[in-house]
C-alpha cells in the first residue's frame, strides 16, 4: 500500500470512528497533506477531529488533550483577565478563584453587596487586583458588566474571560485554552465554551439541558476590538440576561467552539436551584421567554427525565460539597 493510500484510510477511519461518517472532500483533503508533510501523526489527527464542534457538541465527557506542544514552548502565555460578578459565593468563589489564578495573569471583580465571607475570600487571592465593592443598588446586569468591562480594560489585556462566582474552570486546562487561542484558532476573537451544568455530586453533570445552550460566547480577543465596547440595555427587568460578551463585540459572526470547559454550580443541588428561581422569579415576575424560570425547579418538565454523565477523576473538584 503507498503512503497515499495510507494516510486515506487513516483518516477515513479516524473519521468512522469518531464522527461516524465518510470524510467530506475538503476533510480529507486538508488532513491528508498534513499527513503527507509530516504536520500531524495520527494522535493529532484524532486530537484535531475532536476538536470539531461536530464532535464537541454531542461529547461534553471527553477530555481534551494538548495537540501540538512543542508549539506551545514557544509561544508566550496570552494575557488574560478575568472579570467576576459577585454576591454571596462564598460556598464556590474560594475554587473559582484558585482555578481561575491558574489561567489568568490578573482578576478583576465587582461585588454586589455580599453580607457572608466572599470579599474576605477574595481578598487572598494575589491575582485579585481590582475589586469595586457596591450595595443597595437595583440589580443591573448591563450596568455591573460596563464597570468590570473598563475595569478589565484599564490592564490592556489579550484576552477577556467573563466568569461567575459559582463556575469553576475544569483542572488542566490551561494548555488546552492557550493551544485554541494561539496554535488551532489565532485568528479568531470570540470563543464559545462550553458549561457543564454539575448536579448533585462532584463529577456528576446533565447532558440533556434542553433550555439552555450549554455553549457560550465567554472569551474574546481584544486585539480587534473597538474603543466603544459596551454592553447594551436588556428587555428584560434588571437587565437581566445580559450576554457575557459585549453586543458590539468584533468577531460573534466568526465564532469557534473551544475545547476549553467550565463546570457550573449554580443548580447544584435542591437548595441552590430553589435560590436561584425566587431571585429570578421576583425580579422577572411576568417572564415568559424562559419557562417563567420554571425550567429550574422541574427541568424534567421541558428535558423529560433527567439524564447524567460522570466526568473521569482529576477533571473535577473532588472537594465541593
Amino acid at each position: 500500500m503507498d503512503k497515499t493510500q495510507y494516510f486515506q484510510d487513516m483518516i477515513k477511519n479516524s473519521y468512522e470512528k469518531l464522527l461516524n461518517r465518510e470524510p467530506d472532500k475538503p476533510g480529507l483533503d486538508n488532513y491528508l497533506h498534513l499527513l503527507q508533510n509530516h504536520e500531524i501523526n495520527e494522535f493529532q489527527l484524532s486530537e484535531l477531529i475532536k476538536s470539531s464542534p461536530e464532535f464537541l457538541a454531542p461529547h461534553p465527557e471527553i477530555i481534551p488533550n494538548v495537540i501540538f506542544p512543542e508549539k506551545l514552548e514557544n509561544i508566550p502565555d496570552p494575557k488574560i483577565v478575568a472579570t467576576f460578578r459577585i454576591k454571596n459565593e462564598e460556598r464556590w468563589i474560594g475554587e473559582s478563584l484558585k482555578a481561575a489564578s491558574e489561567i489568568c495573569q490578573e482578576i478583576v471583580i465587582l461585588d454586589d453587596g455580599s453580607t457572608d465571607n466572599t470579599l474576605k475570600i477574595c481578598k487572598k487571592f494575589p491575582k485579585v487586583v481590582d475589586i469595586h465593592s457596591q450595595a443597595n443598588l437595583p440589580h443591573d446586569d448591563a450596568r455591573d458588566k460596563n464597570i468590570l468591562l473598563k475595569m478589565a480594560l484599564k490592564l490592556e489585556p489579550d484576552f477577556l474571560l467573563v466568569l461567575n462566582g459559582d463556575e469553576v474552570i475544569m483542572p488542566n486546562m490551561k494548555q488546552i485554552l492557550k493551544e485554541d487561542l494561539c496554535v488551532l484558532y489565532p485568528q479568531t476573537d470570540v470563543f464559545h465554551v462550553k458549561y457543564l451544568e454539575m448536579r448533585d455530586k462532584p463529577s456528576q453533570f446533565r447532558i440533556n439541558d434542553t433550555t439552555t445552550t450549554n455553549f457560550h460566547a465567554s472569551i474574546l480577543r481584544m486585539k480587534n476590538q473597538p474603543n466603544d465596547l459596551l454592553y447594551e440595555e436588556m428587555n428584560f427587568p434588571g437587565n437581566l440576561h445580559c450576554p457575557l460578551i459585549p453586543q458590539n463585540a468584533i468577531g460573534q459572526d466568526n465564532i469557534v467552539k473551544s475545547r476549553f470547559k467550565i463546570l457550573h454550580y449554580g443548580a447544584y443541588d435542591e437548595k441552590s436551584r430553589q435560590k436561584r428561581y425566587q431571585f429570578l422569579t421576583k425580579l422577572d415576575p411576568n417572564n415568559t421567554d424562559f419557562f417563567g424560570y420554571e425550567h429550574i425547579i422541574h427541568p424534567e418538565k421541558f428535558c423529560g427525565p433527567l439524564q447524567y454523565a460522570f466526568l473521569p477523576k482529576g477533571s473535577y473538584v473532588e472537594s465541593i460539597k
